[in-house]
């Protein structure tokens, strides 16, 4: 007993880790809570400096990591031309390392980031999917392939390719379920759900919805339940089917939109529950709906 006491006083103390390295670490944990904040602005601050103390001390593979932070914060600011440049740094050094997954992920990003660009991105959009596309066949890590996939379903829709679109989603959900990816399933199901619609096949639509909102309940994700309950509405109403369901579907989803300060989403959905309200003969209901529509007088 005396031994063990003795034991534990005489073990020597961790040396502290150098304070550039503490820096480092403060860093990316602060970048990381202001993400997970969607607090855009302050994050891409953070993540920036991230990425240069990461540079201070030649860590190739943590600067990569907060550069592709850094773009994806700049994407959810609409500065796509910034995140770009960051992304493809980031992808150069990975690149470099023999880091494939993480490669991976910079050009899943960079497929968004070009998604979301204005007009004049499609060349740039479709040379990276003819780039990409036979590079995917060695994918091995379902969750990857899974994202690719879906962004290559979303490609595809809006080309017009619906039936090859479908088949394109069908394949990402089946990588997502082996990966035991819970919300690749969810976003997959949100995106063939919409395709549907895309071909009134409104029963499959709404299936699709309501397993969607089931899939994000479970993992409590607020802004996928928000979305799979304004989508599961518009099915409805599109189909003219249980228009009070989709009424009431309709009003949970700009509760919570309004409540995630989304002002965007909660005004398309104000505009399909008036669609319901009139659709339902509810004239002095959608008149005050529109009322509300109307923009305010400076």
């Amino acid at each position: 007993m005396v031994f063990l006491v003795l034991g534990c006083r005489s073990t020597p103390q961790p040396t502290p880790a150098p304070t550039a390295v503490t820096l480092v670490v403060r860093s990316e944990d602060q970048a990381a809570k202001l993400s997970h904040q969607q607090n855009w602005p302050a994050a891409a601050r953070a993540w920036q400096l991230a990425a240069d103390r990461a540079s201070l001390l030649n860590d190739s593979a943590g600067e990569a990591v907060a550069l592709h932070n850094l773009g994806q914060a700049e994407r959810a600011l609409g500065q796509n031309s910034a995140a770009r440049q960051h992304l493809e740094q980031a992808a150069a050094q990975n690149e470099k390392l023999g880091h494939t997954a993480e490669w991976w992920r910079n050009q899943i990003a960079l497929l968004q980031v070009e998604a979301d660009a204005e007009a004049g991105s499609t060349e740039r959009l479709k040379a990276r999917f003819n780039k990409l596309t036979p590079l995917s066949s060695q994918l091995r890590d379902h969750a990857l392939l899974g994202l690719f996939l879906n962004e290559l379903g979303l490609w595809q829709k809006k080309q017009g390719e619906l039936s090859v679109s479908d088949q394109t989603f069908a394949k990402a959900e089946e990588d997502f379920k082996a990966a035991k990816d819970s919300f690749g399933v969810a976003t997959v199901l949100v995106n063939r759900a919409q395709l549907f619609g895309e071909q009134k096949n409104y029963p499959a639509a709404i299936s699709s919805w309501k397993t969607a909102l089931q899939n994000f309940q479970a993992l409590a994700n607020p802004p996928g339940i928000a979305r799979a309950l304004a989508g599961q509405g518009q099915a409805l109403l599109a189909a003219h089917e249980d228009l009070a369901g989709a009424e009431d579907l309709l009003r949970r989803a700009l509760h919570n939109y309004r409540t995630l300060q989304n002002p965007k989403q909660a005004k398309a959905t104000m505009e399909y529950l008036l669609q319901c309200l009139v659709a339902e003969g509810k004239n002095t209901e959608a008149e005050a709906l529109r009322h509300d529509l109307q923009p305010t007088k400076q």
